[in-house]
């Protein structure tokens, strides 16, 4: 009896070792690197990107990508959380120019890669992302050194440093820290470029945004070559924006010119940007995706592919059938973009070729506009087509809503009674509904 109570015991040990040990092993890879080039719309990027569009050609594009706004703060919390702007509440204000701090809890994918066992290490160039709050949790290093900090303001051009700004400091600065680190865990960088973005002024380029571009692809080539040598290979690296840019005419033609704003409204120049994963061990055939994409797809569509359980209901889908099987993304799908921000409230509707855009009164709440646009022929977004068919005011309250999960915006230093009004009227996250 006592012998069997032993073997029993030493069983024991054994089942609860082996549990431990699976639940603390460090995953396989692949190494994941994330780079972001501000402000690159998409048709620039295809015509002046020649040496990552050649690599593109090679790896994996996915052609109709488009930002859940068209700013970078919610942009990149999107991208980096797979929910949309009212659900992780990264933003900024309507009337002053203070923006959100992310809550604690929003799942973003550094914060996941972390606790999976991925070493982890972000290089920030600007200043919406740095330690004023919270993005910087989950990163083992974060690095914000190349430009000032303005906390939680916006329009602070002091902050801009030509010095230590541009990706030739950026690019040392990355080689540096991997030289001295040791290859003992499976890693994940996320680099943020603000060379295409701006200002130009100390650049070590032509201050257009041609040159900027032209420069900029050099240094991703020279940054992806690095991560090659590092990892023989075993490696994702995404290439990718946060948000396009006017350029030419583009917010002066076309009906409801007034509502036409860089940065500020959700017209497909402000929204459509470049995706591609370049070519490596784990990228080895040319897929060319077509089909709708946001980018709130991204972190369902790298987890599902690092293997990782993803543990949170995102309204963003994986695109890994599509671009395994070189398939279009399945539709018919609706993709949601918004912007509350400074002034300007609006949002859109995208489903199939026709995309609606609403604007509101930042004060009432009321609507001032609405038009659908047809992008197959008219791309541009010039001409107004006739308001009917999908989507309906039912599908847009259904992608305004929060999805089931929503993280409240938290505004330090705003008006009380101003914040109070605006989440009367739903503005602000948390459980209320946008107009």
């Amino acid at each position: 009896m006592r012998t069997a109570s032993i073997l029993v015991r030493i069983w024991l040990l054994v089942v609860v070792g082996s549990m431990v040990s699976a639940c603390g092993a460090e995953p396989a890879g692949p190494n994941l690197v994330i780079v972001l080039i501000d402000e690159l719309r998409k048709d620039s990027a295809d015509q002046y990107m020649t040496g990552v569009n050649a690599a593109a050609r090679r790896g994996i594009v996915v052609d109709e990508m488009r930002s859940a706004a068209p700013w970078t703060y919610p942009s990149v919390i999107s991208l980096m959380s797979g929910l949309y702007p009212q659900q992780h509440g990264a933003d900024g204000h309507l009337h002053e120019n203070t923006l959100s701090r992310i809550a604690p809890g929003v799942p973003l994918l550094q914060r996941r890669l972390h606790d999976a066992g991925y070493s982890t290490a972000a290089f920030i160039t600007n200043p919406f992302l740095l330690d004023w709050n919270d993005f910087h949790v989950g990163f083992d290093t974060f690095d914000g050194s190349f430009v000032g900090t303005q906390g939680n303001h916006w329009g602070d051009e002091s902050v801009w440093s030509p010095e230590t700004m541009f990706s030739n400091t950026v690019n040392p600065a990355v080689r540096r820290h991997f030289d001295a680190k040791p290859l003992d865990a499976p890693e994940f960088t996320y680099i943020h470029y603000i060379d295409v973005h701006g200002p130009w002024r100390g650049a070590p380029f032509r201050g257009t945004y041609a040159e900027a571009i032209t420069y900029m692809d050099r240094k991703v080539m020279e940054i992806y070559d690095y991560f090659m040598r590092r990892y023989d290979g075993d490696l994702l690296f995404v290439v990718t924006s946060d948000h396009g840019r006017a350029l030419g005419d583009d917010m002066s033609v076309g009906y409801g010119r007034r509502f036409r704003r860089q940065k500020h409204s959700v017209h497909d120049y402000n929204l459509r940007i470049p995706f591609a994963i370049l070519p490596s061990a784990h990228v080895d055939h040319a897929v060319r995706v077509s089909g709708p994409a946001s980018n709130i797809d991204v972190v369902p569509t790298l987890l599902e592919w690092l293997g990782i359980p993803d543990e949170v209901d995102r309204p963003g889908r994986s695109l890994l059938s599509s671009i395994r099987q070189g398939q279009p993304i399945a539709a018919p799908r609706y993709l949601y973009a918004r912007n509350s921000a400074f002034g300007q409230l609006n949002d859109a509707v995208l489903f199939g070729r026709y995309k609606v855009i609403r604007f509101f009164d930042i004060d009432s709440g009321a609507l001032l506009e609405q038009r659908r646009f047809d992008l197959e022929d008219d791309p541009r977004e010039t001409r107004a087509v006739p308001d009917d068919g999908a989507p309906t005011a039912d599908d847009f309250r259904l992608m305004a809503g929060n999805h089931g999960l929503a993280f409240e915006a938290k505004f330090d230093g705003v008006d009380a009674e101003v914040e109070a009004r605006l989440r009367a009227l739903g503005y602000l996250g948390g459980e209320s509904s946008p107009p």
